[in-house]
């Protein structure tokens, strides 16, 4: 009841969670601004889940991108109540021989991403009250081999919790919801085998990552409705 009638605008709407996501809000009655890099993808997403979602190609790393999906969402739906920063990429790779470029596209999307869409939204958020939503990660806690993608999750975390405190008085509020180990994402599937197969083995001895139960992409997308949810209600 709390997502009847609400805007939302997700990121990384295309596949995995953000996917999921998206039909599971559409499904309690919201309207969806879906965002992400693969228009193809998107037009599959929005005939599937019918009009209530409005696709909306987007590169979280550019301004003009972020810029124009804001345009976009206020043309489409007028007040935005909810976005949630779900876009993020991560290699799974040692350290000692990762790719700079590498580090640089990982805290390109999953933090400075996550911090321009914020930024750009807030003119709206501020217009009724509205809600951030950070997806962030189990790996935060420091999984090996995937070192810049738990550092910009970390740091995700962090600057959720400070710009709360920041926008509260302004009725804006910004989570961060961690997510842990989930199937059907594409995570690592661009990084080296033999390296996933290394970090692999260092999650079961530490028993993290996929060491523990999998969710599915259904079942995260859902911890994050209920976020959403529990945080509309206390609104």
């Amino acid at each position: 009841m709390e997502l009847a009638g609400r805007s939302v605008v997700v990121t990384g709407a295309s596949a995995g969670i953000g996917r999921a996501l998206t039909l599971r809000l559409a499904g309690r009655g919201a309207r969806v601004v879906a965002a992400a890099r693969s228009s193809a993808a998107l037009d599959a997403l929005a005939r599937e889940a019918g009009p209530a979602v409005h696709a909306v190609p987007v590169d979280v790393t550019r301004d003009d991108s972020v810029a124009a999906l804001g345009a976009s969402a206020r043309r489409a739906c007028g007040k935005i109540d909810v976005v949630v920063n779900n876009a993020g990429v991560g290699w799974v790779e040692p350290f000692a021989s990762s790719s700079v470029a590498h580090w640089e596209e990982t805290l390109a999307t999953n933090l400075l991403g996550a911090l321009r869409v914020t930024r750009a939204f807030l003119p709206l958020l501020r217009e009724g009250g509205g809600l951030v939503v950070n997806v962030g990660s189990a790996a935060a806690s420091g999984w090996p081999y995937v070192a810049l993608y738990a550092a910009s999750k970390a740091a995700l975390r962090a600057a959720s919790l400070a710009i709360d405190r920041e926008l509260r008085a302004s009725g804006v509020r910004v989570l961060c919801v961690d997510i842990g180990p989930t199937t059907g994402t594409g995570f690592g599937s661009r990084s080296d085998a033999a390296h996933v197969a290394e970090a692999v083995q260092a999650w079961t001895a530490l028993d993290v990552g996929p060491a523990r139960e999998l969710a599915t992409a259904e079942i995260s997308a859902q911890r994050i409705v209920d976020a959403i949810e529990t945080a509309l209600g206390d609104v």
